[in-house]
């Protein structure tokens, strides 16, 4: 055997002997089971809806169908939290966007700001200039992750973290509370969901916060917000707009229409307004006269948070108003219901429930603003904001008006059955804003005086036409009168109902905005001329009508004033038992109500001050004759400065005559100096004038009656001391400032001269010693202002 044949043999052998070795092992060893492909992560959130959303470990995704873009959508940015003491609370709407969704170059999405100021049908050629000269705004930009099956997916994290003030807290705000940089790591996505028509967004916020006022930014330097943000899906079709009319109160949006064939730019004006359309089956119901149900109802819910006593009120709030849409043709058409506090699938931030938001707050106030589709004024949904302290606005305003004919309002704790009917009140006030109404001050003026304290009449009529009036109670009425609180409450009334069958009745026949005002023309036709309970007077926008007036009632502010001054003087006679309680050891109820009895008073001075100047405005029609403008009768203008001359320049004294002033100040008389002062300084410094009564009349009467014992040789108590004092330093310095070419220098001139005269001659005859130091105080400054003027 050679050596060769030797290695080969050795070789093999050692081959054998590991191959066997690796069959035993491989037959000793487990097999090896091949792990399966990787999974695709499953989304967290996974929701279809408007938007449909996914969210990737802490990726946000919305998948955005093609059918939506360029479609509208609104977003309504509400607080869910805010800061202690702030002033806004969870619940009130803080920014409002119109946005669509555009395809840009380079894979990406862009989210657009809409601005409806100017715009023109797209068939007309003039809608190329309109397009090129009013960009919209892009507020977000997207990468495009993908598009299937119809679908924009972008990413959305960076956007809602980001400060954007379009759907955030816009400049103002920040400015407002101190806020500076937001902080990110601080700030985030709480939650996303997707409903049908909305979608909506929940985001904590937090920014540096520099106000010092403010708990939170003295204790930490920052403020932390939740927010939410509705984004609603306009409707595709939209509503058919109606056209604004100046006889009938309500909130309205418009813009400048272009088109081909005008020679002038039309500007579209059109309220606000819910949809209420009948079903297509109930259609010629209608037209015959059947009440029939709307096809979508206007729904109210009651905050969980509202305490259980008062839900039930402020659902007859909401109620009460379906008897209003009666008259416009619809049953059932508005209802308020308690939140349903077991369904989880509801929110009070999704934009498909209007709700009555309860706000813990010491804020003695409600407010009812409304979300509408800003291209036809169409109502969408509302948040009424109502702040828990409304009950001591409501508790004062019922005890100063309406205690001396109310026994159950002589004291500091209502029973629940008089609370609760001044909470229905308001709701019902709160909800017709809602509505689309604005308030109508005029409403009350259109009362005779005298039927206030009629009670067969009062009763029937109510004390104010209107529920949209800020005529609280019927003051007028007296303790004598008997009347019962149907009439001394506000209800809804000829007016509300009115202006309810003005804007919600339906054209039928109408094709388009403007065969709908010609419809409705002929309802107005029908309902206005001749009855002056349906009038709209706008104490907002006409400021100069003193028919338009907050807090008053009647046709006669002079009458009703002093029939107010009479409970007044009851109240204050009464005061301390009616605002008794045990606990009240520093007399904080005395005071208080004491204040709020000044400031009634205050209000009737405000009113009869109105009365002089001023024009009445009632409009008319093109087609219509007659003067649009009246100057405010003279005897009205002359009564009232002897309303002022009994009441005012005339010390009140009757407001310290009582006992327990002492308790209160050391010097009662500082309260109708103070009174009195500052009457006459607004009587001075706001009236306007006009032909029947002029300026030269009322310096001349003025003058007489604030310095008749010039004339007289009385003497002068320091309460007139202070009124002339008051009158004098009023016509000096105005002597001095106003321009030679105003109306009002040459008799304030001529009235100056006057009472240098007066006054010389008065403190030369008068042997009263503080009298004649008056005059000698006021003849010398009088001189000084003459001579230096003369001089310069």
């Amino acid at each position: 055997m050679n050596k060769y044949y030797l290695v080969l043999l050795f070789a093999g052998l050692l081959f054998c002997t590991s191959a066997d070795a690796q069959r035993k092992k491989r037959k000793s060893e487990p097999k090896k089971v091949e792990a399966p492909a990787p999974q695709k992560p499953k989304p967290s959130v996974d929701m279809k809806g408007l938007f449909n959303v996914t969210k990737m470990d802490t990726d946000w995704f919305f998948e955005i169908p093609d059918s939506l873009i360029g479609r509208e959508f609104l977003t309504t940015t509400r607080y869910t939290s805010t800061p202690a003491n702030i002033g806004v609370f969870g619940g009130e709407q803080v920014n409002e966007q119109t946005l669509y969704w555009e395809v840009a170059p380079e894979k990406r999405l862009l989210l657009r700001a809409k601005l409806l100021v100017n715009t023109a049908d797209s068939s007309q050629m003039i809608n190329r200039a309109i397009v090129i000269s009013n960009e919209n705004p892009i507020i977000g930009s997207f990468k495009i992750e993908s598009h299937k099956d119809k679908l924009y997916k972008i990413k959305v994290n960076s956007f809602f973290n980001e400060d954007n003030e379009a759907l955030g807290l816009p400049s103002s705000v920040k400015r407002e509370y101190g806020l500076s940089v937001q902080i990110g790591n601080l700030s985030f996505i709480e939650d996303i969901k997707s409903f049908p028509m909305n979608t909506e967004v929940r985001l904590t916020k937090t920014w540096n916060c520099s106000k010092a006022s403010l708990p939170t930014a003295s204790s930490t330097g920052k403020a932390t917000f939740r927010l939410n943000i509705s984004f609603i899906l306009l409707p595709e079709r939209p509503m058919m707009r109606r056209y604004y009319d100046p006889r009938v109160g309500y909130f309205a949006d418009q813009y400048n229409e272009f088109s081909d064939k005008q020679q002038r730019v039309r500007n579209k004006k059109f309220i606000t307004r819910w949809r209420l359309e009948p079903k297509p089956e109930d259609v010629e119901r209608m037209r015959r006269g059947e009440l029939v149900e709307p096809q979508k109802p206007i729904i109210y819910y009651i905050d969980p948070a509202t305490p259980k006593q008062w839900r039930k009120y402020l659902i007859q709030g909401v109620n009460d108003w379906q008897t209003a849409f009666e008259k416009a043709g619809f049953k059932n058409a508005i209802i308020g219901k308690e939140w349903p506090e077991n369904d989880s699938t509801m929110s009070m931030e999704d934009a498909r429930y209007s709700v009555i938001r309860y706000l813990a707050s010491p804020i003695e106030n409600a407010y009812g603003p409304n979300v509408h589709d800003p291209r036809t004024g169409e109502i969408l949904e509302s948040h009424i904001c109502w702040y828990h302290n409304v009950m001591k606005l409501l508790h004062d305003w019922y005890m100063i008006q309406a205690s001396t004919i109310d026994e159950a309002a002589q004291k500091m704790n209502y029973d629940e059955a008089l609370m609760g009917d001044l909470i229905r009140f308001v709701s019902s006030h709160e909800v017709g804003h809602t509505l689309g109404l604005r308030h109508n001050f005029g409403a009350s003026s259109t009362v005779p005086v005298d039927s206030l304290r009629n009670k067969e009449w009062v009763e029937k009529y109510g004390h104010t036409p209107s529920i949209m009036d800020y005529a609280r109670f019927n003051y007028v009425a007296q303790p004598e009168d008997g009347i019962s609180r149907k009439g001394i409450f506000p209800r809804i009334n000829d007016y509300d109902i009115w202006a309810i069958e003005w804007g919600y009745t339906p054209m039928l026949d109408a094709t388009d905005e403007d065969s709908d005002h010609e419809l409705l023309e002929q309802l107005v036709a029908k309902r206005l001329p001749g009855n002056p309970r349906l009038w709209w007077g706008d104490g907002e926008g006409n400021r100069s009508d003193p028919r338009c007036l907050t807090e008053d009632l009647s046709d006669d502010v002079m009458k009703a004033s002093e029939y107010g001054i009479r409970n007044l003087k009851i109240q204050l006679a009464n005061l301390p038992q009616w605002s008794y309680e045990k606990n009240d050891i520093n007399n904080t109820n005395l005071t208080a109500i004491y204040n709020q009895i000044l400031s009634q008073f205050s209000r009737y001075n405000g009113h009869v001050m109105r009365q002089i100047g001023g024009y009445y405005k009632d409009f008319k029609t093109v087609d219509q004759k007659g003067d649009i403008f009246t100057p405010t009768p003279r005897e009205k203008q002359k009564s009232a400065m002897d309303y002022l001359q009994r009441n005012i320049f005339t010390e009140p004294t009757w407001l310290i005559e009582n006992d327990y002033m002492r308790r209160m100040t050391s010097d009662p008389q500082q309260v109708t100096i103070s009174v009195g002062v500052k009457t006459l300084t607004t009587l001075l410094g706001s009236t306007s004038f006009n032909e029947e009564y002029t300026c030269q009349e009322f310096y001349s009467d003025l003058t007489k009656m604030i310095f008749k014992e010039a004339d007289t040789r009385e003497k002068v108590t320091k309460y007139r001391a202070n009124i002339q004092s008051e009158f004098v330093n009023h016509l000096i310095s105005q002597y001095k400032t106003l321009a030679v070419t105003s109306e009002k220098r040459p008799y304030i001139l001529f009235a100056l001269k006057q009472l240098k005269t007066k006054t010389g001659n008065a403190m030369n005859s008068s042997n009263d010693a503080f009298t004649k130091a008056h005059f000698v105080n006021l003849n010398d400054a009088i001189t000084r202002a003459l001579s230096i003027n003369a001089g310069a």
